[in-house]
């Protein structure tokens, strides 16, 4: 089976590599392929960048791939194996593109249908699913750039400014006033061009997330991560802890659970996003996707996830329970950045 993380895996074009990015997106693909290694039933392959070439990953093949080569050596990839774990961004498309090349080159996703990662990369497209079942989440507007202090007018200050297509903080921004509004929408609009752009009020609380497993119509909520991001403009995400004791958290599993409900087409590993504050849980974004998450959380798992990530996807089979045991936590502003025991 081919395991491919796109940062690592020769999605980046040529130049420098973004620095971050390739820490985390490393930490994934390093983790889920030790998980594929010790449960030893499955064949791995991946790709890695030519200049990650360095690196030494647990797989059992690793194909090389130079800067503007990808999709020659995913065809490749996809010509060697029958399953497939597509890490990557659902901005601009990314990760529904390649989830239906596997597709269409006949191999088996371990992962959300290419309409389903649509739906939940589209944050307006997923407020309103969710809005329409009924999930708590915080109301939305969406307004072209040039409409955006009318809009802010109604939603009211403080606000928080996203672009409608975005992975993780980036474009995120919060607005107190209306010069802050300025910065804001230019930010987002500058993340995605001619797209609209959402704005919602800014919530005070805890943030967080939840890692599911969805099989079918079924979801188990692995665990409740904390998240530790700071407001301004733009957001941005330093790090995490899994899992997190919080008083919302029992509301905040059932949340997460009706988020994924919502978006049919949702399969394997999926984390949704949360704010909490006090006994409420309000759902902001779902991703379709393995998140960092996973590195902390396959730590304290009673379970071999990416075992777990296969029977779901490839058997529409739950594990029948998941204890956490410890606690782990990340900082980016620790050197190293790595998941360590709390």
């Amino acid at each position: 089976m081919l395991v491919y993380e796109y940062v690592t895996g020769g999605g980046c074009p040529s130049g420098e590599l973004p620095g971050e990015l390739v820490a985390e997106g490393a930490a994934m693909l390093s983790a889920v392929l030790a998980d594929f290694a010790a449960w030893g039933q499955v064949h791995t392959l991946t790709t890695l960048d030519d200049r990650l070439a360095h690196r030494v990953l647990p797989a059992h093949d690793v194909l090389a791939v130079a800067p503007g080569a990808q999709e020659a050596a995913l065809r490749t990839a996809f010509a060697r194996c029958d399953a497939a774990l597509v890490i990557a961004p659902e901005t601009g498309g990314i990760l529904a593109d390649l989830s239906e090349l596997a597709l269409a080159a006949g191999v088996r996703l371990l992962g959300s249908s290419p309409g389903a990662i649509r739906a939940a990369g589209d944050k307006w497209t997923c407020y309103r699913q969710w809005q329409a079942a009924g999930v708590p989440t915080p109301v939305t507007r969406q307004a072209a750039p040039d409409e955006a202090p009318q809009v802010a007018r109604q939603v009211g200050y403080p606000l928080v400014v996203k672009p409608a297509d975005g992975v993780g903080c980036a474009g995120v921004c919060l607005a107190r006033n209306h010069g802050e509004l300025e910065r804001a929408v230019a930010l987002a609009a500058l993340e995605a061009p001619l797209q609209p752009i959402l704005l919602q009020p800014y919530l005070t609380g805890k943030h967080a997330s939840v890692s599911l497993l969805v099989a079918g119509e079924k979801t188990l909520p692995l665990s409740l991560n904390g998240q530790d991001i700071r407001p301004g403009s733009p957001f941005s995400y330093r790090g995490g802890s899994v899992p997190l004791a919080h008083p919302a958290g029992s509301r905040a599993l059932a949340v997460a659970q009706a988020a994924a409900a919502a978006i049919p087409g949702l399969q394997g590993y999926v984390g949704v996003d949360l704010i909490l504050d006090g006994d409420m849980a309000w759902a902001i974004e779902l991703n379709p996707r393995l998140t960092t998450a996973y590195v902390g959380l396959r730590q304290v798992a009673s379970i071999n996830l990416a075992q777990a990530i296969w029977a779901a996807s490839v058997g529409g089979v739950l594990p029948a329970a998941v204890e956490l045991h410890g606690r782990v936590v990340f900082s980016k502003d620790r050197p190293g950045g790595l998941w360590e025991a709390a």
